[in-house]
């Protein structure tokens, strides 16, 4: 296993065009790291830097204390999965799986033995005799990643290796994507602008916006505890509600420089709660998602979401409701959050 380093990591293309701004970041060996962030973000520019398919323009990135500035991507020791498989179409599934292995000039018998236990593990062994276009959408990335695994690298990257599939196949994917991580116990990097991928997936999320890492955490560390507006609103669905200090400062006793206050929808209450902020609104629509309600609700601060899991009681025209106060966050000026 591997434990991943960026010191002060630049990224400039044409020597103006800055994708990456002094990136400081360290991903844990046998963690399941997850790039997060909107297009153009710089988490694929990260992650290619990573596999050596882009240089880096300043600063450090080292795999076990060594720095990888002259190492070639084939000898850092790392397999890459993209998103649209890159799997040769002439070559059946063993082929494919097989390539690798022939090039590293890997003794056939030992060659069998992988491909045998790869295809066990990924489900493929009963397919090996098949060309790609005789095989699913979800099969083929499995060739996919058997022709990574086959190499027993150290580190997994995967640039947005769901995003071609059906929701139904994603979902199954991802639940075999992390019993694989626990199988291999290899450090996985992930890159997607899925959340959903994201929250489900990973041990660490790394958030990041316009080149820079917004915050990063476990999953539940940056839903629960955002430090910015930014990953308040990127993270959740639906995302936290955000009002304005202006509005209702002296109502809401709001600290005296606060410019936003944030609560989850979750938080926002149909029952009386102690010590808890009372809002009126009207209901606007009403989405009934199984074992919840998801109210979105017109209030004289904006409109706002709420979710109920009490889905024996409906909520229709004017409605009071209750926020816990230890649940709002407020953020200053600069969108960052205020503390104590």
């Amino acid at each position: 296993m591997s434990k991943i380093s960026l010191e002060h990591v630049d990224k400039v293309y044409d020597k103006k065009d800055q994708v990456i701004e002094d990136l400081n970041l360290d991903i844990q060996e046998g963690s399941f790291t997850i790039l997060l962030g909107p297009s153009g973000c710089g988490k694929s520019t990260t992650l290619r830097m990573i596999a050596g398919l882009e240089e880096v323009s300043g600063g450090r990135l080292s795999i076990n204390g060594e720095d990888m500035k002259d190492v070639p991507p084939g000898e850092r020791d790392i397999a890459m999965v993209f998103q649209n498989y890159a799997i040769y179409p002439t070559m059946t599934v063993r082929g494919n799986i097989e390539f690798g292995l022939k090039n590293a000039r890997v003794p056939k018998a030992e060659r069998d033995r992988r491909i045998r236990e790869i295809g066990e593990i990924t489900g493929l062994n009963g397919y090996m005799n098949r060309k790609p276009s005789a095989l699913s959408g979800g099969q083929r990335q499995r060739v996919a990643l058997a022709r990574a695994m086959v190499k027993n690298p150290d580190v997994f990257l995967m640039d947005e290796p769901l995003s071609n599939l059906d929701a139904k196949l994603r979902a199954q994917l991802r639940t075999e994507l992390i019993e694989l991580h626990e199988k291999l116990g290899s450090t996985f990097i992930y890159v997607t602008h899925d959340q959903a991928e994201a929250m489900s997936m990973g041990t660490h999320i790394v958030l990041m916006h316009e080149g820079k890492i917004m915050q990063q955490g476990t999953p539940e560390e940056i839903y629960r505890d955002p430090e910015n507006v930014f990953t308040a609103k990127f993270i959740g669905t639906p995302p936290m509600n955000m009002i304005e200090a202006a509005g209702c400062l002296a109502t809401w006793n709001f600290p005296a420089k606060a410019v936003w206050a944030g609560f989850r929808p979750e938080h926002v209450s149909f029952r009386e709660a102690q010590d808890g902020i009372r809002m009126e609104g009207k209901v606007l629509t009403r989405e009934m998602l199984g074992a919840e309600i998801l109210y979105k609700i017109e209030t004289e601060f904006g409109c706002i979401q709420a979710r109920d899991y009490h889905t024996d009681e409906r909520h229709y025209g004017k409605v009071e409701m209750w926020i816990p106060r230890k649940d709002i966050c407020f953020f200053d000026r600069n969108e960052n959050r205020m503390r104590g």
